[in-house]
């Protein structure tokens, strides 16, 4: 009987934690500096005292390129200066495949965004690729 319970309890208690931590599992996540990240004198580097935001900014996964923390997910986010910031407004998966060859999980694009950042969240009113 009791060879039975063990492996039942093992698994009651390791797989939810499992998948908690594990991440969404498609990504090569490196937590360190993003390699090729395009160099574009015009993005924003600091974030105004009003909290608007209108212009050039990196845009990528924060989990996967931008080394936020892995219990989130895959997300997307912005990064003004050495800041990530989620994005809220548009999602990871509404610009196309986010785990394809030059999805935000594999890849960091430049984008052209408007909104504020408020409560260290980027809330999107416009978000649009820039041609390569």
């Amino acid at each position: 009987m009791l060879k039975k319970i063990v492996p039942i309890l093992l698994a009651v208690y390791i797989f939810p934690f499992n998948s908690i931590y594990a991440g969404c599992g498609s990504c090569s996540i490196s937590k360190t500096k993003v390699a090729g990240v395009p160099a574009n004198p015009e993005l924003i580097s600091e974030l105004g005292a009003d909290g608007v935001v209108s212009g050039l900014v990196l845009a990528s996964c924060g989990m996967c390129n931008f080394g936020l923390d892995a219990k989130a997910g895959c997300s997307l986010t912005i990064k003004i200066g050495e800041t990530t910031y989620p994005v809220k407004g548009t999602g990871i998966e509404d610009h196309g495949d986010s785990h394809a060859k030059d999805g935000f999980c594999n890849a960091v694009s430049v984008v052209s965004v408007v909104g504020n950042v408020k409560d260290n969240l980027f809330l999107a009113e416009s978000f649009e690729f820039q041609k390569k």
